[in-house]
């Protein structure tokens, strides 16, 4: 007995749950991934905003990068500011979402492996820990895969990277 069935992609989709709500999950299947876009592109905005409304970008860059070692601090920290206000409300639409989302994973790969890495994987620590932006950066690199999806600004327009 089998658990998956055929859509008409050819590609195996699970089986309902409860067969009677087969038009939601055929619903839900496509309304999934716009959820997944918008959840971390506000989360990443919600940062980002914090940011703006704090010190200038010159501070940031040197309390943030130039005090841990990454160069041409004002030019990462530029870039920062970017991801985490455009790039976020990008994904969260839909816009350009290959591109700010592979920024993003690259950022958060920088600040995993040069920030958080060496204070272990615990992020209730004081410190913090580095599974939360290897998660982050693993959701953007894998929405940077796949791309906007079915309801985004790139499909809509009729231009996905």
């Amino acid at each position: 007995m089998t658990t998956m069935t055929s859509n008409t992609a050819g590609a195996a989709e699970p089986r309902p749950i409860i067969p009677a709500l087969t038009p939601f999950y055929a619903f839900a299947r496509d309304a999934s991934y716009p959820l997944i876009r918008a959840t971390i592109g506000g989360t990443l905005l919600v940062h980002g905003i914090i940011k703006l409304m704090g010190p200038p970008i010159a501070v940031f860059a040197h309390n943030s990068m130039a005090q841990r070692g990454i160069h041409p601090a004002l030019l990462v920290a530029t870039i920062v500011f970017i991801n985490e206000t455009i790039g976020a409300a990008c994904v969260i639409l839909g816009l350009f979402t290959r591109f700010f989302a592979a920024s993003i994973a690259i950022e958060m790969a920088v600040i995993t492996f040069l920030v958080f890495l060496p204070h272990g994987y615990g992020w209730t620590r004081p410190s913090g820990g580095f599974e939360y932006p290897l998660l982050w950066g693993l959701l953007f690199f894998a929405v940077a895969l796949r791309g906007g999806g079915p309801y985004s600004l790139d499909r809509k327009i009729g231009w996905e990277l």
